[in-house]
């Protein structure tokens, strides 16, 4: 969908921005492939994706529903019955609406576009050169497949700063303004593809996730049994049997006769 923009006397794509929780998400930067063959061909369907969810906010929902009233307005200005594609779904799990939008990386090579069109990729996009080293001949990186990573911060004085994002830094539970194009591509029987293009992907608050991994973290914390250290004290046995008995019988009687001749030497002295 775009407007004629009187100021540079063209054509102006409008962007839609929806701001929701990250629920689903296909995003760089991308692995080396263990067989380059097969990503080749895998090459036009190679895209990034994101799904987010407002977990059943009544903002969100009305945004949803203020976005099919843009699809039937743009539906129109095609044959009847001509266009399909949007398809909101809801959360296997929680049932909320979802909303979906994504971004091929290439853009086959045409007489619309040819390889002076490559603009290549950011280095958070693609650090490892993995997207870089499949553009050649038949596929380029063009404008309309770039996709913008940011992150908004705001600053002791109230201003808000944007910056460049990594992409794998954005996790499930991260709360994020989207910005998407509604495009329409031609399809077979004269028909026409709806698509929700990704253009970008802003990071608002990422704390509410992080505060949630830090309790699931906790919960998965089992901490160890107290040890109670016990102290086991055997009573001692005083007599083991009938020698020791009959041994301190012997002892004490001595112990009597010297008493008593104590007794007698002193009574001996007295006289």
């Amino acid at each position: 969908m775009s407007n004629f923009d009187v100021d540079i006397g063209a054509m102006d794509e409008v962007i839609f921005r929806l701001q929701g929780i990250v629920s689903d998400k296909m995003l760089p930067p991308m692995a080396k492939p263990a067989s380059r063959d097969r990503t080749v061909k895998q090459q036009p369907y190679l895209r990034t994706a994101i799904a987010i969810t407002g977990l059943g906010d009544i903002v969100f929902n009305k945004v949803m529903e203020k976005l099919e009233e843009v699809f039937l307005r743009f539906a129109n200005n095609f044959p009847a019955d001509s266009v399909s594609g949007y398809d909101p779904v809801l959360h296997k799990d929680t049932g909320f609406n979802v909303f979906h939008a994504h971004s091929q990386y290439f853009t086959k090579v045409s007489t619309y576009q040819d390889k002076s069109d490559n603009i290549g990729f950011h280095p958070l996009v693609d650090p490892d050169n993995v997207l870089a080293s499949m553009v050649g001949d038949s596929f380029i990186h063009a404008i309309d497949n770039k996709v913008q990573f940011l992150c908004r911060e705001i600053l002791p004085d109230g201003i808000a700063r944007y910056y460049s994002y990594n992409p794998a830094s954005i996790r499930i539970g991260d709360i994020v303004e989207i910005s998407v194009a509604f495009v329409a591509f031609p399809a077979q029987g004269n028909k026409y593809k709806f698509v929700v293009a990704l253009r970008g992907i802003l990071v608002l608050d990422q704390e509410a996730r992080e505060k949630a991994d830090i309790l699931r973290m906790r919960l998965r914390y089992t901490p160890a049994k107290r040890q109670v250290a016990v102290l086991c004290r055997t009573k001692r046995q005083l007599y083991k049997g009938q020698i020791d008995i009959e041994d301190t019988q012997q002892r004490m009687a001595r112990m009597r006769l010297n008493e008593d001749t104590v007794h007698n030497s002193n009574t001996m002295s007295q006289d």
